[in-house]
């Protein structure tokens, strides 16, 4: 019998708002990772209230960050 594969993990990131307020006072972006049966996964991003970012190197982080948990998820 084969090991379940991973198929789709959500993460959830909160931040307080940007100091504009163009954003709720506390941001949320979900990421979904899905795949289509193959060890690959696309990422989709959502954001009700907004995300803000000072530069790219912090979506960066949320990315390794996820790709790790992936990593170990799927060694298990």
């Amino acid at each position: 019998m084969e090991k379940p594969q991973l198929y789709k993990a959500n993460f959830e990131f909160t931040q307080e708002g940007n100091h504009n307020g163009t954003t709720e006072e506390i941001e949320s972006l979900l990421i979904d990772c899905e795949s289509s049966g193959t060890d690959e996964f696309f990422y989709v991003l959502r954001s009700d209230k907004g995300w803000s970012i000072d530069d790219v190197g912090e979506l960066q982080e949320l990315f390794l960050k996820i790709e790790k948990s992936l990593e170990q998820l799927k060694n298990k």
